[in-house]
């Protein structure tokens, strides 16, 4: 027997050696982390108004799917990250893809008019937000230990919510003649942050690409469909839609 059959002979199979493939795969997973644990950049625009206009004509064009599951405590995902035009903001926070933020920057453009009957003309009302580290649930309904930057190192404990936030800023400003009432909220929220997972970064891209191959909607309701079945249930809702 020669020497060369017997080295070929006495080669043992290593069960923790991975294969080509494996190695492969390890390390797109690896990226993918990497991917997911950096901060990036996240904005979005809207009118209120039209954000509030569109879910109220989806439940009632869609009204099947709010019937089918009359106990839903969310509305469907294709409906409310539709209503923001599948920002890419809105996916990430409808779907709950990031980590709480250091800070959100909002900024308002207020057109108002009079309410009593005589033609007063309009103003237009500019008004800045710099929110502390909360969750967006809590950007929009509020949260009370934490402290609002006033300028001139003034500060305000608590975060009433977006809503009454603008309410009571626009309550404060002077050069609002008496009579007159909001006709437009413009909306732009932008925050830096990170996702939660590789999970929900995978997601992230998969919506995206859904919504660049114009399948978003059906996809998001299939999926939001599937989370009501296993009771798994996230969005920020109607009273999360400024």
């Amino acid at each position: 027997m020669s020497k060369t059959n017997q080295r070929k002979r006495s080669k043992k199979y290593n069960p923790n050696k991975l294969s080509a493939a494996q190695v492969q795969q390890n390390q797109k997973l690896a990226e993918m982390r990497k991917e997911a644990s950096q901060v990036y950049e996240f904005s979005m625009s809207f009118v209120s108004k039209d954000v509030r206009d569109f879910i109220e004509c989806k439940k009632i064009e869609q009204a099947e799917i709010f019937n089918r599951f009359p106990n839903a405590e969310t509305i469907p995902y294709h409906i409310t990250i539709g209503a923001y035009n599948f920002q890419e903001l809105a996916i990430a926070l409808v779907l709950e893809h990031l980590n709480a933020p250091d800070q959100w920057d909002i900024e308002l453009a207020i057109t108002m008019s009079d309410r009593e009957g005589e033609y007063k003309g309009l103003i237009n009302v500019n008004l800045p937000f710099t929110v502390p580290k909360m969750t967006h649930l809590e950007l929009w309904k509020g949260k009370k230990d934490c402290y609002i930057e006033l300028g001139n190192g003034l500060k305000k404990k608590g975060w009433r919510g977006l809503d009454t936030e603008i309410v009571k800023e626009l309550e404060k400003t002077k050069e609002i003649p008496d009579g007159f009432g909001i006709d437009l909220i413009e909306v732009r929220i932008s925050a830096s942050a990170s996702f939660r997972s590789v999970n929900c970064y995978k997601e992230f891209l998969a919506v995206a690409e859904w919504v660049n191959t114009g399948v978003a909607e059906n996809k998001l309701s299939k999926l939001w469909i599937a989370d009501q079945v296993i009771g798994h249930a996230q969005s920020i809702g109607l009273e999360g839609a400024a």
